[in-house]
């Protein structure tokens, strides 16, 4: 679900999309939209399914895309830059990497009321966060799980060995802003909005912790995913991916980032469940795996372990203060969380 201050008017949107798709579809007649769907899960942009039929050159044509927008009212992060998300999809798919195509990426926010970016649909089918437990990798056994770990492992390590200069993905993150000083600003600059300026002295503690603990050498420079999970990946019957998804984070820095943000967040909920899938590996084989796919050794996994688990969790304040103010209060969302109780037990 997203959260946002307001509801999206779901009637507006499509006829809005029905006015720019019988324009942009020059010569098709006639053109519908069809009712829209909002995606079940994620809590940042809105992310809708719509489909679109028209008659070209006597051709009855259906396509089918998924929209996101900006969250209506507000969201988890303070900016939403659909153009970059768009472009480091082309840049991924450029380069062999399973992407969903972009087809659009509309600034004027005179259709819609707000911007909005477009690419085609890839069928196949999102785990939820709750694979561990739950659903068809967890039935599927060993073999299915060891696969989709490993090859989750070597994708994300394909991702950090593209050439991001020569693509022209440097404005992710403009050269004089990159580097982990750089990367610790940034963050404790989003933790001082999220929290409104209240932020936990856990946090607090650990951003200290994290300027007075930089690794001696920083790693090599990668295109960065941002939000690596198995739940952000389109999978076939085979379990062959087919696309990944949710760009919106994406940066210019260590690769360790993403991996350390991988592995932490699959740890805390398996931590959470009381059990891991059993053809899963072990932390250290997750780090050689990625290691060895990507050419050099890991840097300093504690200190990334830190940094991503601080940033995962400042995601996680912005959500419940948002559900809070929504007036959608959960015990979950109360008292330290997981990844707080880890922080403190590394930076202690």
């Amino acid at each position: 679900m997203t959260v946002s201050a307001k509801k999206l008017d779901l009637d507006r949107v499509r006829a809005g999309l029905q006015r720019w798709f019988a324009e942009r579809l020059a010569g098709a007649d006639p053109v519908h939209v069809g009712p829209l769907q909002k995606a079940t899960s994620g809590f940042s942009s809105e992310t809708l399914f719509v489909d679109v039929s028209h008659t070209t050159g006597g051709d009855e044509v259906e396509d089918h895309y998924v929209a996101r927008l900006p969250p209506a009212g507000g969201g988890i992060f303070p900016t939403y830059d659909l153009s970059r998300q768009a472009e480091v999809q082309r840049v991924l798919l450029a380069n062999g990497i399973p992407a969903a195509q972009p087809f659009a990426v509309e600034l004027d926010e005179e259709w819609l009321g707000v911007p909005f970016f477009l690419m085609q649909r890839v069928g196949g089918e999102v785990l939820t966060d709750g694979y561990v437990a739950l659903g068809r990798l967890h039935d599927d056994g060993p073999d299915a799980q060891g696969r989709v770990q490993g090859e989750f492992l070597d994708r994300l390590a394909d991702v950090h060995r593209i050439d991001w200069a020569t693509a022209d993905l440097g404005p992710l993150t403009p050269a004089d802003a990159r580097g982990l000083l750089h990367d610790v600003a940034r963050l404790e600059e989003y933790l001082l909005w999220a929290t409104e300026g209240d932020m936990p002295t856990i946090h607090a503690g650990a951003i200290g912790w994290l300027r007075a603990n930089l690794p001696r050498s920083e790693p090599p420079l990668s295109l960065c995913w941002g939000d690596p999970r198995i739940s952000n990946v389109v999978y076939g019957p085979d379990w062959s991916q087919q696309a990944l998804l949710d760009w919106e984070m994406a940066s210019i820095g260590a690769g360790e980032m993403d991996l350390a943000w991988f592995v932490a967040l699959h740890e805390l909920a398996s931590e959470a469940i009381g059990t891991d899938l059993p053809g899963f590996v072990g932390r250290q084989a997750m780090l050689d795996r990625w290691a060895e796919r990507l050419g050099r050794p890991v840097v300093d996994f504690g200190w990334f372990e830190v940094l991503g688990l601080v940033r995962s969790d400042g995601i996680f304040l912005r959500i419940r203060s948002m559900l809070l103010a929504a007036g959608k209060d959960q015990p979950w969302l109360r008292g330290p969380t997981p990844g707080q109780i880890r922080i403190e037990s590394r930076i202690s």
